[in-house]
């Protein structure tokens, strides 16, 4: 079979599950455009409004069901746009597909140094976790392809960019396109060190005060049910990180809940008590630095640290000196060992001792969770950020998702909405990116279509990529946007309060001092989403309902006050 370039990429990525290709078609890239929309190949094109929105909406797709979409890029000035967000999915450890035209430029080529090539192909790497490949012949596509998504998922995941060229878009070619996903990688089988096992087991079941920590590692690899397995085994206590969220159900008695910011919060007491920690799939976490570095958590240097990790790269340097035991390879093999060290005997023996402890974490849960409820707005008051998040979470159903924007909400989510499943908490965990909510809840939504997907953003980040609900619109996807409006960077002003200062760089200010804010629920009106304004508390809960029950995209705007209380709880 004779086919171009164009019509072997779109007939292998079908072939390789892609479901969705988002971008902004460009000179380079219209045979592409075109290929997609074949007979045969079938995979819809997401046109956005600005072109790192293509790739966060692909990091929102994988992180919520673990498979990877594409990004069309075509141009040098669309690439540049895009680093951005490519470097956040890099951080964060999301597999996407970025797909350029032409070759880079010298500005962009800089950024990349040649590590091997082979004929018809040349790759290049950033760094550790992202690679760039080129294609010189049609005839090599299919391979390439292949070997991008090998690539994207063999080890810690992570974007890669393909390069094909016009001139290979065109090229005509007899090829026989692969069926199926063929190229689903085989994980090597996992060598278990029992000594060190032994050794892990024996701290863990002799420790007065044993943590978990479950990182985003634990979710990339699908490990919660392992993690809830050791941890029921050795009556241990479980807290995540931030990007880890999830990883374990937040209702169980064991759960201790995620790492915040406030010094008494309860994952923060219980890590900042805990004589043996065992960190799971937290090497690319920026949170297993607290470890390390905030109060009052560096009273856990004095613990025993163990790591479990699929990352062979292993933790950050700063976090290493604290190790003492790691294991850096088939995290969950690792695990399901480990729940097989325990005896009988040693499990009566544990009960025992532990049940003071098992009493005292249940109970910091209760104590964490009445002074969250407590003060949480009413009406004549302004809302503090918290209340919006307690009354919806009492309306999503148990596996819905939150797709979390930057600053102070994600700090409010950690604290008073608890999540219980996996993949149901995203949020741009490293670089912390602002205009990531909008478009990675859009990919989201993509992603799990029966599921629900509400998008909590503050009022600066919405205006980053606002414009990107429009792709909601014109193509029926029912996302809840719920835009928290505090006129301003709410985190840039908490930063100085805390501080003893005030700063207005992060306030939205007319010039007589009035707090400015534009009209966010006739801006979603504009673009055809319903859209309801809040500024009371009793409002609330039938707002969340309609917006909930709407069959197209909806927003809610809720004016929330500028002084946090985020350290209310802590």
């Amino acid at each position: 079979m004779k086919l171009t370039g164009s019509l072997i990429f779109a007939k292998e990525l079908k072939a390789l599950g892609v479901n969705y290709v988002a971008g902004i078609p460009a000179s380079g890239s219209w045979p592409l455009v075109e290929a997609l929309a074949t007979p045969g190949a079938g995979v819809p094109f997401i046109q956005v409004m600005q072109e790192q929105s293509a790739v966060h909406m692909a990091d929102g797709y994988f992180r919520a069901c673990g498979r990877p979409m594409a990004a069309l890029l075509s141009t040098s000035p669309q690439r540049s746009r895009a680093l951005g967000g490519i470097e956040t999915a890099s951080a964060d450890g999301s597999a996407l597909l970025v797909v350029t035209a032409g070759r880079p430029e010298d500005s962009v080529a800089v950024l990349f140094e040649p590590v091997d090539g082979q004929s018809g192909v040349s790759a290049t790497r950033a760094s550790a976790d992202k690679t760039r490949l080129t294609v010189s012949s049609a005839d090599k596509l299919s391979s390439t392809l292949r070997r991008a998504f090998d690539t994207m998922m063999s080890g810690p995941s992570r974007p890669v960019t393909l390069e094909i060229p016009m001139a290979v878009q065109a090229e005509s070619v007899e090829i026989k396109v692969l069926k199926g996903a063929s190229r689903l990688p085989v994980a090597d089988a996992v060598a278990l060190d029992d000594t060190r096992l032994e050794r892990v087991g024996e701290r863990l079941a002799g420790a007065r005060k044993p943590v978990i920590l479950a990182g985003a590692g634990v979710i990339r690899a699908e490990a919660s049910a392992d993690v809830l397995n050791v941890a029921e085994t050795f009556l241990c206590p479980v807290i995540t990180t931030a990007q880890g969220k999830g990883a374990f159900p937040e209702d169980h008695p064991l759960s201790g809940g995620t790492l915040g910011r406030g010094p008494r919060e309860g994952a923060n007491t219980l890590l900042a008590s805990a004589d043996v920690v065992i960190a799971l799939g937290c090497a690319c976490d920026p949170d297993i630095l607290h470890i390390a570095h905030q109060a009052p958590l560096k009273k856990v240097i004095e613990a025993t640290l163990i790591t479990l990790d699929d990352d062979p790269v292993g933790p950050a340097p700063q976090a290493r000196a604290l190790i003492d035991v790691a294991i850096v390879d088939g995290l969950r093999a690792q695990l399901r060992a480990l729940s097989a060290w325990i005896t009988p005997s040693r499990l009566g023996d544990l009960k025992r001792r532990r049940a003071r402890y098992r009493a005292s974490v249940i109970l910091l849960r209760e104590r964490q969770h009445a002074v969250a409820q407590a003060d949480n707005g009413n009406d004549g008051v302004a809302l503090p950020v918290q209340r919006p998040l307690i009354e919806l979470r009492q309306l999503l159903e148990r596996d819905a998702i939150l797709v979390v924007g930057a600053g102070s909400v994600q700090a409010a989510v950690r604290q008073v909405f608890p999540v219980y499943t996996p993949r149901s908490h995203l949020c741009a965990g490293r670089f912390g990116d602002v205009g990531w909510a909008v478009p990675a809840a859009i990919g989201a939504k993509l992603a799990m279509p029966a599921r629900q997907v509400v998008c909590v953003v503050g009022d600066g980040d919405f205006l980053q990529s606002m414009q990107e609900v429009a792709i909601c619109v014109m193509h029926t996807i029912p996302v809840v946007f719920v835009v928290l409006n505090n006129s301003g960077y709410g985190a840039v002003s908490e930063l100085h309060q805390a501080r003893g200062e005030h700063y207005l760089g992060g306030e939205f200010n007319l010039p007589d001092g009035k707090p400015y804010s534009p009209d966010f629920a006739s801006i979603a009106r504009s673009f055809g989403l319903q859209a309801w304004r809040v500024e009371f508390a009793s409002q609330l809960s039938a707002v969340f309902t309609k917006a909930l029950n709407c069959p197209g995209p909806s927003l809610v705007e809720i004016i929330t006050a500028r002084a946090s209380h985020l350290a209310h709880g802590g």
